[in-house]
């Protein structure tokens, strides 16, 4: 289901390239959840709770193929004879993983893991804490086995995720306002009595297809690389993206620690239309061995916008109304909401596809996204959380003392125990820091 390019295009039909098409594969189709005919959906290859899946993988053959089998260990790149060394994870052997062939990639229970160098770091990062507390696991329990250690460790792993999730990444995306009144704000104390077995934990095909990849417009073209003043004093201290795409091992090795104060420094860019061109035009670019040809890549908007078609997703209209917000019954109704731009873009306020409109919409004082995008992450991390018998502050998953020590994980915490060298960073990493804001790592608590 090719994406065609229009002649006038102002990249892709340059004279080096004179490209008709981009290649776009249409998503693998799934049996309906209620088990009737009726429009097709598409298989989530995840797994939909938030459990860690992409450290451990969706299988229990994936999750295997990750572990060393010793001492509850994920595999990494070092003999564990080899001490002092940094851990990277282990390189993948499958030619066919990575776009740049055997050895430029890592192991992940995610194939997604490579794809930017900064996901790579957030993956090496949490492979690192699981080995940590499985190294701790082992010498306060030294009667446990491989699988003890390995599966404590996860599960620990696994809470501290939920725990920055709700308790820092949620207020910091929708509003700390909005997320303490409408049901996502965390018990500080105490369990939670949340879990209903009649809700469906599933990920919504709105949310996966259309939402989620808001992510995409917050990506920055350049790569930051701190020092830890956080002060770049040179101009070459920074990584073009579009050179780092699916092949993460040597950043990985030269660049971890300045890109950990990059994940907790650099601006984001904003969430709406404004993509990086290293990522609508020269995503996963093609790297022909010919001397003078103009190197291209995809774009990831139109990409995600033909995702949009192909899983038959309702308009930005409908979203609105099952939202229980303002409908757009006319054009003054739409610039109020929309950014205008949108008006050139499509000619009816109806025809506005979901991930377009909640792109274009004004977003809220205290949020990073518009009202729509807001309503369906809320509906989708309300479910999550419910729906999920083992989520963290439940009764019986820990007991007081523990859950009380997951309640003070911090994704700082996690930045600085699993770094390489790094000595300050500030209490909220989603937060930009000033340099009061920074704090030795061994005061965090």
């Amino acid at each position: 289901m090719e994406v065609e390019i229009p002649e006038d295009d102002h990249f892709f039909v340059l004279p080096l390239t004179r490209r008709s098409c981009m290649n776009y594969v249409r998503s693998v189709a799934a049996m309906r959840s209620d088990c009737t005919f009726g429009p097709r959906e598409q298989m989530n290859q995840a797994t939909h709770y938030l459990d860690g899946s992409m450290i451990y993988g969706s299988t229990e053959k994936k999750m295997q193929s990750l572990r060393t089998k010793s001492n509850g260990q994920l595999l990494t790149n070092i003999n564990c004879k080899r001490r002092g060394e940094p851990q990277y994870m282990q390189r993948e052997d499958d030619q066919n993983a990575c776009q740049y062939g055997i050895g430029t990639c890592y192991k992940a229970g995610d194939v997604r893991a490579n794809g930017f160098p900064q996901l790579t770091v957030l993956h090496t990062l949490w492979m690192r804490e699981h080995n940590r507390l499985a190294k701790q696991l082992s010498y306060i329990n030294p009667h446990w086995g491989d699988e003890r250690i390995f599966q404590e460790a996860r599960k620990i792993v696994i809470a501290s995720i939920q725990h920055i999730t709700y308790a820092e990444w949620l207020p910091a995306l929708l509003g700390e306002n909005y997320t303490r009144q409408n049901g996502l704000e965390l018990l500080t104390e105490g369990y939670s009595n949340a879990y209903n077995e009649t809700v469906d934990p599933a990920v919504s095909n709105s949310f996966a297809t259309a939402i989620l990849p808001f992510s995409n417009s917050m990506i920055s073209d350049k790569l930051n690389l701190y020092p830890e003043s956080r002060i770049i004093e040179n101009n070459n201290a920074e990584l073009s993206l579009n050179n780092h795409f699916n092949q993460p091992n040597h950043v990985m090795v030269h660049f971890l620690d300045q890109l950990v104060r990059g994940l907790a420094t650099q601006n984001t860019l904003e969430v709406d239309m404004g993509f990086s061109s290293e990522i609508i035009n020269y995503l996963y670019k093609f790297r022909p061995e010919i001397r003078g040809y103009y190197y291209y890549g995809m774009d990831v908007l139109s990409l995600d916008i033909q995702r949009n078609r192909d899983h038959g997703i309702p308009s930005y209209q409908q979203f609105r109304k099952y939202c229980g917000l303002k409908d757009i019954r006319n054009k003054q109704d739409m610039l109020e909401i929309l950014n205008p731009e949108v008006l050139k873009m499509y000619r009816a306020w109806n025809d506005i596809e979901l991930i377009v409109g909640a792109l274009f919409e004004k977003h809220e004082d205290d949020a990073m996204v518009g009202p729509t995008m807001r309503c369906i992450i809320r509906e989708q991390f309300i479910r999550t959380r419910i729906a999920d018998r083992y989520f963290y502050d439940l009764p019986k998953v820990f007991n007081e003392y523990q859950l009380a020590e997951i309640r003070k994980v911090t994704l700082a915490r996690v930045f600085c125990d699993n770094s390489d060298n790094i000595t300050t960073m500030q209490k909220n990493v989603f937060l930009k820091p000033t340099t009061p804001d920074l704090q030795l790592c061994n005061s965090h608590s």
